[in-house]
């Protein structure tokens, strides 16, 4: 008997929530340009099974001020509260993605930054996805 490879791929963690994320400012896997205000998204951990995948992210909020990038960081914080049940279209994936749960490892905090004129708000969240179902 032959067991049959599942080639489905889960999905990039980081370019779905860089569009789940796009409504509040621009997103990107690397910090905003000089004094730019943004939401930068990395994939720091986590695991598989082969049927789940289950993320671990850091997301920082960049603003020059530090008002703005504490109000950024709770946007931020309160969209992924409410993340799992969402259809998230993502370029490239031919269904939605849904992500089925989030966890606050760590919840926004200020964090020292090189560059004195900007500001940054860090948090750490787990998630869990399935690979999204082919037809």
């Amino acid at each position: 008997m032959a067991v049959e490879l599942d080639e489905t791929l889960f999905p990039d963690i980081h370019e779905v929530l860089m569009a789940y994320l796009a409504p509040i400012a621009e997103t990107d896997t690397e910090p905003p340009h000089e004094d730019g205000i943004g939401i930068q998204i990395n994939r720091v951990g986590g695991a598989s099974d082969g049927i789940s995948d289950y993320p671990r992210v850091q997301i920082t909020c960049h603003h020059p001020d530090p008002r703005g990038a504490s109000l950024l960081a709770r946007k931020v914080a309160n969209r992924m509260e409410n993340i799992a049940g969402e259809a998230i279209e993502v370029e490239d994936e031919p269904r939605p993605i849904c992500i089925d749960s989030c966890r606050v490892d760590t919840p926004p905090e200020a964090e020292p930054y090189e560059n004195p004129d900007a500001r940054r708000e860090v948090a750490f969240y787990a998630l869990s996805l399935q690979k999204p179902w082919r037809r």
